[in-house]
């Protein structure tokens, strides 16, 4: 699998694998944690919980929505073993990253059944890995203080975990409540690998350091999507039209305040992140203006996207969300990589956020009274 094929999503990519595409891609460059990030590569195992892997063993059709070009909707069905029979729709990127590397677990058919249990009992698919591999990890280091032992991988112990989490029993109740809550429990909350209280997905901040700048400012917690600088750390963009390196700082904190504001207004268009591989700010203006009948420019997206981002954290700061509240756990900004792609780097949080800052004329992270005028929202 070449790596242009996700660069172009029609002539492979996303297309042919799903969005699991970026398993073997992100491992590739020291940027996929695992074991709940105590490393950043899952070395040969993450071929076998990826896109390529699920193609070939576990595809059975391609649904997709109405006319979309891209198609990365993978419906799977598991043909042997202990879940033969189970039928569902795609092992997507993050999910499997957090019930597979995250949790030390190389079989792409217990992370089918993991993503199926987390369907079915209502839990965020990415979220569920986070209580699981911390359980784990405090097994291994001696903290879980009587609450029993879950080992990396175990398929018995996921599973069963699953559902005292789901129905509230034993370990399982606390559990429930996030990473926060189970890191506190067992009296480790550095095991908790979160921002804002919501954990991370499947992109290592020491190996693509836009993705942690991201996580650090985002107004919803760790989240990927509204920023997704990945798609410039990783190259992906239209015709590699945007590419820079991911285990650079410099320069970060511009360009996730860019990618924050123009997610921001496609989100509210109500678009598919995905079709910024093919658009941009001109593109959007043009959609925009033939819907609502208005003239509307390239600097109209970004301004109406800087306009909801300040709306979004003067609501946050308004709600306790104060000067600090941007942070990383340590092991992301203290603990080096050891692995190929990224070795001995970590993530320099405090310098991106400076220039971050700077670009957003932010006082450490709280909105400035000139800003809220600037923008009119005060």
């Amino acid at each position: 699998m070449a790596e242009e094929n996700i660069t172009s999503p029609r002539k492979g990519g996303l297309s042919v694998y799903g969005t699991n595409v970026l398993m073997n891609i992100t491992n590739s460059i020291g940027a996929l944690p695992t074991k709940n990030s105590s490393l950043t590569s899952y070395g040969e195992n993450a071929e076998k919980i990826s896109g390529e892997y699920v193609n070939d063993n576990l595809l059975v059709d391609n649904p997709t929505c109405h006319a979309c070009p891209v198609a990365c909707k993978k419906e799977v069905e598991v043909k042997d073993g202990p879940y033969k029979g189970l039928h569902m729709e795609s092992v997507e990127y993050e999910p499997a990253w957090s019930v597979g590397a995250n949790v030390g677990n190389n079989d792409a058919r217990l992370v089918a059944k993991m993503i199926d249990l987390a369907n079915d009992f209502g839990f965020d698919a990415i979220e569920i890995g986070h209580p699981l591999s911390i359980w784990m990890e405090a097994s291994e280091k001696g903290y879980t203080n009587g609450d029993g032992k879950l080992a990396w991988g175990d398929p018995d112990g996921m599973t069963k975990a699953a559902e005292m989490i789901a129905k509230r029993e034993g370990l399982g109740n606390v559990m429930a409540d996030g990473a926060n809550a189970t890191a506190a429990h067992f009296g480790h909350p550095e095991l908790a690998m979160t921002a804002k209280g919501q954990g991370i997905p499947a992109y290592d901040p020491r190996g693509m350091k836009g993705m942690g700048l991201g996580y650090a400012t985002s107004n919803r917690g760790a989240c990927h999507l509204r920023a997704y600088v990945a798609a410039a750390e990783l190259g992906v963009m239209p015709f590699g039209s945007l590419k820079v390196d991911p285990l650079a700082w410099k320069d970060k904190g511009g360009l996730v305040k860019v990618f924050q504001d123009i997610h921001a207004f496609s989100d509210s268009m109500d678009l598919c992140k995905f079709s910024a591989f093919a658009m941009g700010t001109d593109e959007y203006a043009q959609q925009y203006s033939a819907m609502v009948g208005i003239p509307f420019t390239s600097d109209d997206v970004l301004k109406t996207g800087e306009r909801i981002y300040n709306l979004e954290r003067h609501y946050n700061n308004l709600n306790g969300f104060g000067e600090g509240s941007d942070v990383l756990p340590k092991r992301f900004t203290e603990e080096a990589s050891t692995q190929p792609g990224s070795v001995g780097h970590v993530c320099e949080l405090d310098d991106m956020l400076a220039e971050y800052y700077t670009a957003r004329g932010w006082n450490n992270g709280v909105v400035s009274e000139a800003k809220l005028k600037e923008l009119e929202i005060a």
